[in-house]
């Protein structure tokens, strides 16, 4: 589904969510393990940090021993991708108390300078936040319920609005109402954490932060930009309207809870 390059950019990416997470202070145990056929992350410090990305088809002790990895009050995200999709492999996971959650849609663009960037409604200004402004961005993304600490965020802030991880926030009459971000890994650049306050959806915000980050990257030298959806959503038809295209859906099993 993905190159070895690409893989390695998404793994970069982890690695980086994994350390600036603000959902607790605690330093990371983040533990990678790889084969030909599974790629496994477990973090005992971090719940959302803990994943299987099943890659190709593989012998059903190889997710066992996988699966045996996490303690047992971790429950990974299974995700698997099209090469190692298989009714086995539903009926597997079925049996181990997983059920298929949702799709994940990978899209990019390698030819940047094809890419019809769009204009945008005059009312609506995009700003790159710079170091200075990590507070406001932190500000911002308590409005949309985030928790953080004051001791979290003193560890964490020097990892935000960076020139690696670049936060952009769009306003409307001077009044900030969304933002998103970009991850820049080399010649590679994730576009990601696009969230859009209620009262100003269906606008044109994200449309806007969408064209910002892609000239920004431009500027940047990338050479291919990546990002990841819900597979049938808006935020993917609207990624395909600057000529991102499909690499693969890959469905996301969660375990049951037990109530």
């Amino acid at each position: 589904m993905q190159n070895k390059k690409v893989q390695e950019a998404y793994k970069s990416y982890f690695i980086f969510n994994n350390q600036r997470t603000l959902s607790t202070d605690l330093l990371s145990e983040l533990v990678i393990k790889e084969s030909p056929c599974i790629t496994t992350y477990i973090d005992k410090t971090r719940r959302y940090d803990n994943q299987i990305i099943i890659k190709d088809i593989c012998d059903e002790d190889i997710l066992a021993n996988s699966l045996m990895l996490f303690d047992s009050n971790l429950s990974p995200e299974i995700c698997v991708e099209p090469k190692a999709s298989s009714p086995e492999i539903n009926t597997w996971l079925t049996d181990h108390g997983f059920i298929r959650t949702f799709e994940h849609e990978f899209l990019q663009i390698e030819n940047l300078s094809a890419i019809d960037i769009k204009s945008t409604a005059d009312t609506i200004r995009v700003e790159r936040l710079e170091e200075s402004n990590a507070d406001a961005f932190l500000a911002l993304l308590k409005t949309s319920g985030l928790q953080c600490s004051d001791n979290i965020w003193l560890q964490k802030r020097s990892l935000y609005c960076t020139d690696t991880f670049r936060c952009y926030v769009a306003l409307i009459d001077g009044k900030p109402c969304a933002w998103a971000t970009s991850f820049i890994d080399g010649d590679y650049a994730i576009l990601a954490n696009a969230f859009t306050q209620e009262e100003y959806r269906g606008k044109g915000c994200q449309t806007a932060l969408l064209s910002s980050r892609i000239k920004d990257a431009i500027e940047n030298d990338v050479k291919v930009l990546l990002t990841d959806v819900e597979a049938n959503s808006i935020s993917g038809r609207n990624c395909q309207s600057f000529g991102f295209s499909s690499v693969g859906v890959r469905s996301v099993w969660c375990r049951k809870r037990v109530e």
